[in-house]
């Protein structure tokens, strides 16, 4: 089965259940990218309307897109709001106020590692969701972790990270530590994933810049975690991420 069917059928699957709407929560972006995102979750305020159209609605909008009845949007459309590429016309720069179009941090960081992976850097708007499949862990959205309700956390990994669909990008970066159980006799994602633990680097030979890399056996998939990709992110950090990518030659753009 292709991407798009492995979606569908998670879609499926997902809509019989009789559950909260977040925990149903799939993502953003290409479904058909190499690189898939796993943040920790959603940092956004407490707007109910605003976690009703990303989060609780996220499944009845991929429903929509693949049955081909979503309309078409326009750069910062107010009225329709699309998983496939969620507030299209962001500029690329961190938002300062209402009136500079700007992103979160996060997805600034995003941008940046994604430009750096397929060295542009001539685009004046956030477009990394053509190249990126975004979820999270947590499907309940908390400005600070430290206060976030975590109850999704073990559905998610049972019955929408396991999926075929999400099991299938062939890049993951997981981005923040501390949502899956590694310690020395035990490393989860080494068993959700299907991946093995190979090294961990220290950009800038710093501990706060640390990531960890793995790969499946077979070497079609590379799995990189790193410290959340938010506040305190060094160039280096992204950079080396980026190389880390690109030399794995498992993004079809550089496939020979």
């Amino acid at each position: 089965m292709n991407r798009i069917d492995l979606l569908k059928e998670l879609v499926s699957k997902l809509s019989k259940l009789g559950i909260a709407p977040e925990y149903k929560y799939i993502g953003t972006g290409n479904p058909n990218a190499d690189i898939l995102i796993i943040g920790k979750e959603a940092s956004i305020n407490s707007n109910p309307q605003q976690k009703k159209i990303e989060i609780d609605e996220n499944l009845d909008h991929w429903k929509m897109i693949l049955s081909g009845s979503f309309p078409e949007l326009t750069p910062r459309d107010n009225i329709f709001y699309t998983p496939l590429y969620p507030y299209k016309g962001q500029k690329f720069k961190i938002y300062r106020g209402k009136d500079n179009g700007g992103t979160s941090t996060t997805w600034y960081n995003y941008q940046k590692l994604i430009n750096a992976i397929f060295v542009k850097n001539d685009n004046p708007n956030i477009d990394f969701h053509e190249k990126v499949f975004l979820t999270e862990v947590n499907s309940t959205p908390s400005l600070k972790t430290a206060d976030a309700d975590t109850s999704s956390i073990k559905f998610r990994k049972e019955l929408v990270l396991s999926s075929s669909f999400f099991q299938t990008f062939p890049v993951v970066i997981i981005s923040g530590l501390g949502y899956f159980e590694v310690n020395d006799n035990y490393n989860e994602i080494v068993e959700l994933f299907g991946v093995e633990y190979q090294r961990c680097e220290f950009p800038d030979g710093k501990k706060s810049q640390e990531y960890f890399i793995h790969q499946s056996t077979d070497c079609q998939k590379i799995l990189i975690n790193t410290r959340q990709l938010g506040m305190n992110v060094s160039d280096n950090r992204i950079n080396q991420i980026a190389e880390e990518i690109r030399s794995s030659k498992l993004i079809s753009d550089f496939q020979r």
